[in-house]
C-alpha cells in the first residue's frame, strides 16, 4: 500500500446529511433512546476509560442512557467492522485509537470497512504525549546516553510495544529513524503485557503512556527518560521531552476518538460534538485528563478533527512504510 492509497482511506468531511422527513424528525430530538458506545478493547484499556467519562457525560446531559458496549479483537477491527454495519441512525458509536482508523490498511491485507466510506469522525475526546521509560538496569540515565548505549549494541536493545502499528510500535520506530540506531521491536497483545516483560528485563524499553508506568517509576524499577510531546508533562515539570533531550523535531501523541457511521444523521453529530465540548470543559474531566497525560489534544467540531486525522495520516505515513510493517 503505497502512500496515495493511505490517503484516500482518510476521512472527510464530518457527516453525510440523512434525507426525508422522517429522518429529520427523529434527528432532531436525539437522542431518544439508549445510546451504544462501542470500544475495540477490553475493560480497562485506554480507548474503554475514556469511552466510560463519555458515556456518563452524555448520560447526564441527554437524559438517556449511553452504555459501554467491549468488543475486542484483531486489533479493535472487529468493533469497527461492527459500527460500520450498524445502522447509519447515531445510536451506535465508535471509539477508537488511530491504530483503527490510520494504521490497521497496513496490518491487514483484507479489512471489511474503509474508513473514508464507513466513518463520520465527531471528535477528538483526548490526546497528548506518552512517555520514554526503561528498565532500571539498562545503563542510561537520559536520552542521550540511550542513543549512546544503542550504538554501540546495534539491534541488541528492544522496545516493547501493545503490538504491530500501536502508539507505542510506531514511537519506537520514529525514535529508532530520528536516532539513527537500531531497536529490536517485540509487539504485545496490549501495553500492559508488554509493561510485565519491561518490569522483567526481557525487553529494555518502552513508549508508552505515564499513568501505566507511574507505579514502577515511583518504586524504582523503571526510569523515566523524555516525554514525546512538543511540552512538559504538568505532573512531570522535571521531565524533559524528547526533543529537548536532543532527538530535536521529535514528536508522538496517543489520542481517542469519537466516529458514528458514515451517513448518521448530521444533527445527531453535532448534538453528540456540542455535549462534549461542555463536558471536556467540566472540572472533573479536565483533571482526569490531565492526570493520564491526555488533555492536550482536542478539537472544538467534527470538521477539525477530520482535518488533525489527515494530518496525522500524513505524518505517520512515512514511519510506517520505512519501519516495513507487513499486512497479515
Amino acid at each position: 500500500m503505497n502512500r496515495r492509497k493511505l490517503f484516500k482511506l482518510m476521512p472527510g468531511a464530518a457527516a453525510v446529511l440523512a434525507t426525508g422527513p422522517a429522518a429529520w424528525a427523529q434527528a432532531a430530538d436525539y437522542p431518544s433512546k439508549p445510546v451504544k458506545v462501542v470500544v475495540g478493547v477490553n475493560a480497562g484499556g485506554a480507548a474503554d476509560y475514556f469511552a466510560r467519562i463519555f458515556a456518563q457525560k452524555m448520560t447526564q446531559a441527554t437524559g438517556q442512557s449511553f452504555f459501554v458496549d467491549n468488543r475486542p479483537g484483531a486489533g479493535g477491527t472487529l468493533a469497527a467492522d461492527y459500527v460500520a454495519k450498524s445502522a447509519a441512525d447515531g445510536y451506535t458509536l465508535l471509539i477508537t485509537a488511530p491504530t483503527v482508523m490510520i494504521v490497521a490498511p497496513y496490518l491487514y491485507k483484507q479489512l471489511n470497512f474503509v474508513p473514508e466510506r464507513d466513518f463520520a469522525p465527531i471528535a477528538l475526546l483526548a490526546g497528548g504525549p506518552v512517555v520514554l521509560v526503561v528498565n532500571a538496569q539498562v545503563p542510561a540515565r537520559s536520552v542521550a546516553e540511550l542513543i549512546a548505549l544503542a550504538k554501540q549494541k546495534p539491534g541488541e536493545l528492544s522496545f516493547g510495544s501493545g503490538g504491530q502499528g500501536t502508539n507505542s510500535h510506531l514511537s519506537g520506530e520514529l525514535f529508532a529513524s530520528m536516532t539513527g540506531t537500531r531497536l529490536t521491536h517485540v509487539p504485545y497483545k496490549g501495553d500492559g503485557q508488554a509493561l510485565t516483560d519491561l518490569l522483567g528485563g526481557q525487553v529494555q524499553m518502552m513508549f508508552t503512556g505515564y499513568n501505566l508506568v507511574e507505579p514502577h517509576v515511583k518504586s524504582g524499577k523503571l526510569r523515566l527518560l523524555g516525554v514525546t510531546g512538543d511540552t512538559r508533562l504538568a505532573p512531570l515539570p522535571d521531565v524533559p521531552t524528547v526533543a529537548e533531550a536532543g532527538v530535536k523535531g521529535f514528536h508522538s501523541t496517543g489520542w481517542i476518538g469519537l466516529y458514528a457511521p458514515r451517513h448518521a444523521p448530521a444533527q445527531a453529530i453535532q448534538r453528540l460534538n456540542a455535549e462534549w465540548q461542555k463536558a471536556r470543559r467540566q472540572p472533573d474531566v479536565h483533571a482526569k485528563f490531565e492526570a493520564m497525560g491526555m488533555g492536550a489534544l482536542s478539537s472544538d467540531t467534527p470538521g477539525q478533527f477530520a482535518a488533525f486525522q489527515k494530518s496525522e495520516a500524513a505524518r505517520w505515513s512515512k514511519i510506517i512504510l520505512d519501519a516495513g510493517v507487513k499486512p497479515e
